[in-house]
């Protein structure tokens, strides 16, 4: 699964609970992965910039047909401030009948346990 490596965006607090996001979507068709890859760029591009973010990264898994997500946020509040903005909005409604399902995981971890491994953010997604 190609994987983007996991970028900072806060200085991590090691005694600073944060809340983690891992997201799991999985398309109608294979075909439609790259539709939706090309749909997020706009939201990439700005999450440097993104108030209340620690840190993310990203994978890909063509085969299975899938997107997945794995950020870490300063709070609650600053996450669903992030997921009522405008670029949010937007994705989801551009991109809602190219999907099959999703799955959304989340978390509170402290600062020294950041970044999230995907393998802690699978095994969440999977017991939903």
């Amino acid at each position: 699964m190609p994987s983007s490596a996991w970028t900072s965006v806060l200085i991590l607090d090691p005694e600073h609970d944060y809340v983690a996001m891992a997201t799991r979507f999985e398309v109608r068709s294979r075909r439609h992965l790259v539709a939706i890859i090309g749909s997020t760029q706009e939201l990439w591009q700005a999450l440097p910039t993104t108030v209340g973010l620690a840190g993310y990264r990203f994978a890909v898994s063509p085969l299975q047909g899938t997107l997945s997500t794995l950020t870490a946020w300063r709070d609650r509040s600053t996450l669903e401030m992030f997921v009522r903005g405008p670029l949010h909005a937007a994705l989801v409604t551009g991109t809602r009948d190219l999907m099959k399902a999703s799955s959304f995981a989340g978390w509170v971890s402290p600062g020294a346990h950041l970044p999230p491994t995907w393998k802690t953010a699978n095994e969440r997604l999977d017991a939903k």
